[in-house]
């Protein structure tokens, strides 16, 4: 029991606080959004912004390609300045330069991206136009999340929190002055969501950009670049973009497009908005602090995994407790007329994310370690038997995809996720040669 309380009490609060922050902010502006949508009339503001979930797995591949090898990469060059500026450089040329273009391919695509999705007919020229104007805000912001992580390793907390005040303010101001219904709005529902991105992110890079000038990292110091660390960048990225590759067009063609299919699209957008930003906020920034920590040094897998269990059962038990709320924030905080629906989602799907709150550690030491050959194994193993047969079951009759039913399904792919998981982690254990301390040295030598 000793052990329990010194190993939440060792837990690196105040790491966790930063990015629970970067996190939250995000979050306030993200639910003022879902409020000001609901108040357009019908449901159609919701069921277009609900067919950029699909488009963000997209690029959420390329991103889980470029950034998150960078907790490992740039966590390596904390010593040398010179080198830090270097991957800056030339990783903000190669990440930019890829979304650029990923971007420009999305937008050509749009349209026939949006039929194969079966989005709402009626709706289908509204919602290109917001994808394409989404593509443009995604390419800028990519740039800025690249920073971000910069500013993550580098300890730079005031920069993170600063930038993301910044977002945050003229978030809301441009949200209430293009989509609100309030006087001073001009209305221009969902796209105005797409335009306020672009401003935003076009600030983020600026501000940014400046912030690391203060640091003496100059990204356009007339200096010859160095491209050899992009060899192992190359490496671990490629397995993690693959990995998200698969992981992502399974969930697309299983989740994303069978809730169009059901046309209950708004409403699985709206319950899993809810869940990600609000109810897994703990342990998303949670598997921040392990990839970081395990990152810099393997000795973290020994010494602080016991924390990372205790946090996640800490963080499980408030999951529950927070119960009561979710109806009446569903409905008043978010706007929701369908809260019963979405209270329902939310549910039945908590006993899966619970799973996924400790799956969490699992992955983010992987990561944190740059093996993202073994997340690559995972993803294939998961979606490979899983959703293949989920599929068939669909194609040949014997399974009717429902609200609920796609909720169960994704569930219970999450579960099976962690047969795979577990697996590797153990591997990587024994290939490190690394033993899991449960007890902590103040509490041996107690007992001594």
């Amino acid at each position: 029991m000793k052990a329990i309380l010194k190993s939440f009490k060792k837990f690196n609060w105040r790491l966790w606080l930063v990015l629970a922050v970067t996190l939250l902010i995000p979050a306030l502006y993200q639910t003022l959004r879902i409020f000001f949508l609901g108040d357009l009339p019908g449901d159609w503001g919701v069921n277009i912004a609900s067919q950029l979930s699909w488009v963000n797995l997209l690029y959420e591949i390329a991103e889980e390609a470029f950034i998150l090898p960078l907790f490992y990469l740039l966590g390596k060059s904390l010593c040398s300045k010179e080198d830090l500026e270097n991957k800056t450089r030339t990783g903000l040329l190669v990440s930019g330069s890829v979304y650029f273009l990923f971007s420009v391919l999305i937008m050509a695509l749009a349209k026939p991206l949006c039929i194969w999705m079966a989005s709402d007919p009626s709706t289908l020229n509204a919602t290109v136009t917001y994808i394409r104007l989404e593509s443009i805000s995604s390419t800028i912001r990519i740039l800025s999340k690249f920073i971000v992580v910069l500013f993550v390793t580098m300890k730079k907390d005031r920069y993170m929190y600063l930038l993301l005040v910044i977002q945050t303010v003229l978030t809301m101001l441009l949200d209430t002055f293009f989509i609100s219904q309030l006087s001073c709005s001009l209305d221009l529902g969902v796209n105005g969501i797409a335009i306020s991105n672009i401003i935003v992110s076009v600030v983020s890079v600026v501000v940014s950009l400046l912030f690391l000038r203060r640091e003496n990292i100059r990204v356009f110091r007339k200096k010859k670049p160095e491209f050899g660390w992009l060899k192992e960048y190359g490496k671990i990225g490629l397995f993690s973009g693959l990995e998200s590759f698969v992981r992502n067009v399974a969930f697309m063609l299983m989740v994303s497009r069978l809730v169009n299919v059901i046309s209950e699209q708004g409403i699985y957008w709206v319950a899993n908005s809810f869940i990600w930003t609000w109810l897994l906020l703990p342990a998303t920034a949670l598997y921040d602090v392990i990839k970081k920590e395990t990152a810099e040094t393997i000795d973290s897998i020994s010494t602080k995994t016991l924390g990372y269990i205790v946090i996640s059962v800490f963080f499980s038990i408030l999951w529950f407790a927070s119960i009561p709320l979710w109806k009446p924030f569903v409905r008043y905080v978010l706007n929701s007329d369908d809260y019963e629906k979405i209270f329902s989602v939310v549910l039945i799907s908590s006993p899966f994310y619970i799973m996924y709150i400790f799956n969490c550690i699992f992955d983010g030491t992987i990561y944190g370690r740059g093996k993202t050959i073994y997340m690559l194994i995972e993803s294939i193993f998961t979606n490979g038997i899983f959703y293949v047969t989920m599929y068939i079951l669909w194609k040949t009759g014997i399974w009717t995809p429902s609200l609920i039913g796609i909720a169960l399904m994704f569930g219970i792919g999450m579960a099976v996720d962690l047969i795979p998981t577990i697996g590797c982690y153990f591997y990587l254990l024994k290939k490190e040669r690394v033993r899991i301390v449960f007890h902590l040295k103040g509490e041996r030598n107690e007992n001594q």
